[in-house]
């Protein structure tokens, strides 16, 4: 008798799937995002974190938002907070009141839950400074870097000092090396936007430990193709 064994991905263990703000083709930073994809148990939902001006943190893709603009930051921690395990990647667009950001949602009891990406360089030195809270460092290795195992490791080395976790980067400027070398460093990738099936396989190939789409159905889906093109059968 015949039997199937379909084998794992080489991903790192606990590899995770971000929905992207306005998955499943809800608005972007809507409550009914929020709620679709809680609905949907998704792993890691993702949101456009800004400030008003006088300092409240709400959901909105804009770094200066007006004093009624936004959804409260707040009231998605609500409903987030009435589940038991999704996680949050909080996209930063501005980072004027941080320490607001650390009080609610230790207020919440999400604080383990939660990391920070659309951290550039201009920006890290001053969220490490002013929040507990994980931080990617927003960066896109060019294809030279992408390449060149000296340039990769020079970037991992810059990540460290930094004091980020790891690398989150547009899936198109990461390679197999790139993905490689992050790990041996003892430190993580993070693609964003893969929304098609080229795009998912691409980020596949690097190994990263979480991928952020505006699809993560299809992201699954793929993985498991991908997992099933490397079955064997055994007698």
């Amino acid at each position: 008798m015949e039997q199937e064994i379909i084998t794992a991905l080489h991903l790192p263990a606990g590899f995770t799937v971000t929905a992207h703000a306005g998955a499943f083709d809800t608005p972007d930073n809507s409550l009914e995002s929020v709620k679709t994809i809680l609905k949907n148990k998704c792993e890691l939902l993702e949101t456009d974190v800004s400030f008003r001006p006088d300092g409240t943190p709400v959901l909105i893709h804009k770094g200066d938002p007006d004093a009624d603009e936004g959804v409260l930051f707040a009231d998605v921690l609500r409903l987030i907070a009435e589940d038991p395990v999704i996680r949050m990647n909080l996209d930063l667009k501005s980072v004027r009141n941080l320490p607001q950001i650390d009080r609610l949602l230790r207020e919440y009891g999400l604080f383990e839950r939660a990391f920070f990406t659309g951290v550039g360089e201009d920006w890290i030195r001053q969220v490490r400074s002013e929040s507990a809270v994980p931080t990617f460092l927003n960066a896109e290795p060019d294809k030279k870097t992408g390449k060149d195992p000296e340039k990769l490791q020079a970037l991992a080395d810059k990540i460290r000092t930094l004091g980020a976790v790891g690398l989150n980067s547009h899936y198109s400027a990461v390679t197999p090396l790139c993905g490689e070398i992050l790990h041996k460093n003892g430190l993580l990738l993070s693609v964003w936007t893969a929304n098609d099936k080229p795009a998912i396989r691409r980020c596949l190939a690097a190994r990263p430990d979480n991928i952020t789409s505006r699809h993560p159905d299809l992201v699954a889906q793929v993985c498991l193709d991908e997992s099933k093109k490397s079955c064997k059968v055994i007698k």
